[in-house]
């Protein structure tokens, strides 16, 4: 770890750049204990900017470790340049308007290259389709029902199409049903952006066939995923898996996130697609009402041995709150409105400054009631809600010398980055309802630590900055352990740092100990670390649209 951080300048900067009339602030690494001059330096050696540091008050700060300085750099012209602070220096960065649009691009790309069942022709990224799922059958045998004691479907299903989750080659509902639904998101910043629906619609269709069909057993409900009995090899192509693809058992959860994201899709695409918007909406009712017929059907936690994540869940009643959210906003139907104002979340809050997930999803209804449910009879305590949990990632980011909304004393969770960006995702959703511009400012400032101004020294995105991450764990981009294989698209985020170890995977005995913010490898077998997934990139679309478009 310590030659990575050597080998790094020591003014940590968004290496991606800032935008004009937006926060603009790097952070040095250095022991010195006063302020420190620097200055700024445009491409052609001109200095445009002389100031003083200001040495961070906690030392050193906890999430790093280190002694550090923040650098205010606020009204930069549009250019190019870099920073100098004694012998110190940092990455060259740009000033530019539309920074993030490149970015925004290949982020949506990703999960194009995520297909499953499609040939992909992205130059440098073509393969064959993998997983055609047209016939797939529903677990059977012993560790079937050890696992799910009671549950026989001897069923086939067509379960083609969506997106792979992650570095697998598993598709779990409960976690492509948010990101599908951060996408449709971000059609509220760009509405009827092409290449946005056409994702979706690819993640809505799969979700359509994960619903169990009528006079199927637990027909409704959602199968909880798809995936091989055992894990695909680590690295190999999807459609060279020679894994044996089956179902497993209907969950309540999953019906309930299908039936959040089907009612999204339908809310956002019905001007669009009146029918296909009306087969989405159809399947979200009966999801829902299956839901309600079979509220305790839980998917266990398997410790991820079966050839995939177990995405478990033991609470249901945010899952519940959200699809009942979903649903009356895309139908106005008073029945789904009062199950809104009954529900225990509803009168709780909902926004943790840890993150929301696909086993936290009360912030998602919360922010979807407050940008679009003017309606709702308690409207205003809604978006008074989502001010507060907003102001408190304010107050929380104002406390970082590296800019994230994003600290938590219990440590930085598996996928601190999603996390990180899911908070970005509330703050921007407050700028939406309110119109405050502090709450956009915040965005533009969280995000420099993913791009750059963090304790490492490096993005976390590939192809996006000087240095960035360039070897995710990941099968089909697996060209670190396969030559013959590409390496991880631009575009593609990485989980980013984790300082809890879980008790299901290995962790790497070199982060033991280490602040937060150095518990990350980039190394293609940093499970815990440096896998990809579709609910970190989706946030990620969300926000440098927002960014781009604002």
């Amino acid at each position: 770890m310590q030659d990575v951080l050597a080998r790094r300048p020591a003014v940590r900067v968004n290496q991606l750049g800032y935008l004009p009339g937006r926060p603009m602030q790097a952070t040095l690494v250095t022991d010195e204990t006063g302020p420190l001059r620097f200055t700024v330096v445009r491409d052609d050696d001109v200095v445009v900017r002389e100031g003083v540091s200001q040495p961070w008050p906690v030392r050193p700060d906890p999430t790093s470790g280190l002694t550090v300085h923040v650098l205010d750099l606020r009204g930069l012209p549009e250019g190019t340049f870099h920073l100098r602070a004694g012998a110190e220096h940092s990455h060259r960065f740009r000033v530019g308007a539309r920074l993030h649009a490149s970015l925004h691009d290949d982020a949506l790309r990703f999960f194009t290259l995520l297909r499953s069942g499609a040939d992909i022709d992205v130059p440098g990224y073509e393969r064959p389709a993998g997983h055609p799922d047209t016939a797939v059958p529903a677990w059977t045998g012993p560790a079937a029902r050890r696992l799910y004691p009671g549950w026989h479907d001897d069923g086939v299903y067509n379960v083609s199409g969506g997106w792979y989750d992650a570095g697998d080659y598993g598709k779990y509902v409960t976690s492509g049903a948010i990101a599908v639904w951060q996408l449709l998101g971000a059609l509220d910043v760009r509405p009827g952006d092409a290449r946005i629906v056409a994702e979706c619609r690819w993640q809505l269709d799969w979700l359509l066939r994960m619903q169990v069909p009528a006079g199927r057993p637990l027909a409704g409900l959602a199968f909880h995923r798809v995936h091989g009995t055992t894990w695909s090899p680590l690295p190999g192509l999807p459609h060279l898996d020679p894994t044996e693809r089956v179902l497993h058992r209907p969950s309540t959860t999953a019906a309930l996130h299908l039936a959040a994201a089907a009612a999204a899709g339908a809310r956002h695409l019905r001007s669009s697609d009146p029918a296909y918007a009306h087969r989405l909406e159809h399947a979200a009712r009966s999801a829902y009402a299956a839901a309600r017929r079979h509220p305790d059907l839980l998917a266990p936690d398997d410790h991820a041995c079966h050839g995939g994540g177990p995405y478990d869940d033991a609470d249901v009643a945010d899952d519940v709150y959200w699809a009942a959210t979903e649903l009356w906003l895309a139908t106005g139907d008073p029945g789904y409105e009062a199950a809104i104002l009954r529900s225990p979340v509803h009168a709780a809050d909902p926004f943790d400054t840890a993150g929301f997930d696909y086993d936290a999803v009360g912030a998602p209804a919360r922010l979807d009631l407050a940008l679009h449910g003017h309606g709702l009879a308690d409207h205003d305590r809604v978006v008074d809600s989502l001010r507060a949990g907003a102001d408190r990632l304010l107050d929380l980011q104002s406390r970082q010398p590296w800019g994230q909304p994003y600290a938590p004393a219990a440590g930085w969770a598996w996928g601190s980055n999603g996390r990180i960006l899911n908070n970005l995702v509330v703050l921007g959703v407050a700028h939406l309802v309110t119109g405050d511009t502090a709450y956009l400012d915040a965005v533009a400032t969280g995000t420099d630590y993913l791009l750059g101004r963090n304790a490492l020294g490096q993005s976390y995105v590939t192809g996006h900055g000087t240095d960035h991450s360039h070897h995710q764990r990941t099968r089909q981009f697996g060209h670190d352990l396969d030559p013959t294989l590409p390496p991880p698209p631009p575009g593609a985020l990485a989980g980013g740092a984790n300082s809890v170890p879980a008790p299901d995977f290995p962790y790497d005995e070199r982060l033991r100990g280490l602040p937060p913010q150095l518990c990350y490898l980039d190394e293609p077998t940093s499970e815990v670390t440096n896998d990809v997934c579709i609910r970190w990139n989706a946030p990620l679309v969300w926000v440098t649209a927002l960014l781009t478009d604002r």
